[in-house]
């Protein structure tokens, strides 16, 4: 349970982090149109944050978490980090072009 409490507060602050990014790096280049980096910060807390809080939650009532489980969410964490680099990096080059 300690893991999936870590991985909600990096999660949370990622996601913080995050919107100041897009925030600050939007306004500095005079960027006013949509772009993918409106949506990273937002991938980070709902999908990364929420979803682990949950699992908290769950495993301190149900404690289902097993290797076959683990493995799961190794993959849920690289697929989610994944998404999310692609995310800034098509963000970024559509701010800059």
């Amino acid at each position: 349970m300690k893991r999936l409490m870590n991985a909600f507060i990096v999660y949370g602050v990622l996601g913080l982090i995050g919107g100041v990014f897009y925030c600050e790096f939007t306004k500095l280049n005079g960027f006013t149109s949509f772009t993918t980096l409106s949506v990273f910060h937002t991938h980070y807390l709902m999908l990364g944050m929420v979803f682990f809080l949950l699992l908290v939650l769950v495993e301190k009532n149900y404690s289902f978490i097993n290797d076959k489980v683990r493995k799961y969410l190794l993959l849920y964490h690289i697929g989610l980090n994944l998404t999310v680099v692609m995310l800034v990096v098509s963000g970024v080059v559509q701010v800059l072009s």
